[in-house]
């Protein structure tokens, strides 16, 4: 978020924003407290997530630059921890 965006944030009663939280996840508040501010919540910019095809993209990029052994064996480090994952969720 811009410094010109932080501006315009509103400002809300502590019970206004616990009683509908969510109706600030675009806009961001700032939580008061007693006419005093205590806490901002920003919105999370989806725009700075990359997608996953930008991922895959990137991934594809850098294999293609490495020795195909070291690739490899990266692929099978990565499965074997995946698999590692997946044992420990069914024992949970």
């Amino acid at each position: 978020m811009t410094p010109a965006g932080l501006e315009h944030i509103p400002e809300v009663p502590i019970s206004t924003f616990k009683a509908n939280p969510i109706a600030y996840a675009d806009s961001g508040a700032v939580v008061m407290v007693h006419n005093r501010p205590r806490m901002r919540v920003l919105p999370i910019l989806a725009a700075d997530v990359p997608s996953i095809m930008e991922i895959k993209t990137r991934l594809r990029l850098l294999s293609t630059l490495l020795d195909a052994d070291v690739v490899e064996a990266e692929r099978r480090e990565l499965a074997a921890e995946h698999d590692t994952d997946l044992l420990l969720d069914e024992a949970r």
